[in-house]
């Protein structure tokens, strides 16, 4: 049989290969060597990594804030008096506390029959023991005749060594001029606790007239700083 018939009779079932003049037939669905091995795709999915985040939590910072400070400030007055000073010695006398512009009667028993605001002069006179040796319910300045004071109780010698110190009620200016800004009083009741005088103890009228009553001559007189 010719080849040409050959091959046409075999066609249709599979592919033709001659060599060298000699036919082969591949049957169909198969393939020749060089494809025998069928081509296999492999598709490798890489895994997936989802990095979450740490939660972070804020570091919390609790702040106390210290509550106002009160400060309780005591206001003495007639009212309200001072109490008696320690070291301010014993016995029936009276007790001057210089900076704090202060006056206490005391009796020999300790009890305290006054305690009031007075006007002084700052470190006059100095602080020590006096006695109490000239009294006179009416009087006037050495220096300035038209100042005017009454219930003068004079217990120490001025710095200048001229004119004494008493406790005496405000005193009163007969008229503008010299040594008064104004006519009249002074200062004012209100004032007493500061100073306000050039040496001598104001006190008020009636303050220096109960001690004006109470003292006799050498009546201790205990000043403090």
């Amino acid at each position: 049989m010719k080849t040409q018939t050959l091959v046409k009779w075999l066609a249709p079932l599979g592919a033709v290969v001659i060599f060298g003049g000699v036919v082969a037939v591949a049957a169909s669905g198969e393939s020749s060597s060089s494809a025998s091995a069928a081509s296999t795709t492999s598709t490798t999915v890489a895994p997936t990594t989802t990095s979450v985040p740490p939660t972070t939590i804020p570091e919390t910072t609790t702040t106390t804030t210290p509550g106002p400070t009160t400060t309780t400030v005591v206001v003495y007055s007639r009212e309200n008096p001072r109490p008696v000073p320690e070291k301010s010695g014993t016995g029936r006398r009276i007790v001057y506390a210089n900076m704090a512009n202060w006056v206490w009667i005391i009796e020999e028993d300790g009890t305290v029959t006054l305690s009031v605001p007075v006007s002084g002069k700052e470190l006059v006179p100095k602080p020590k023991t006096y006695n109490v040796f000239s009294k006179s319910e009416f009087s006037q300045s050495i220096f300035f005749p038209e100042i005017k004071m009454k219930w003068s109780t004079r217990f120490a010698i001025s710095p200048n060594g001229k004119n004494t110190i008493a406790f005496h009620e405000i005193p009163t200016c007969a008229w503008t001029g010299g040594h008064c800004n104004v006519k009249g009083l002074m200062q004012t009741e209100e004032q007493l606790g500061t100073f306000q005088s050039g040496g001598c103890i104001r006190m008020a009228a009636r303050d220096a007239e109960f001690l004006f009553n109470w003292v006799e001559m050498g009546t201790k007189v205990v000043v403090l700083a």
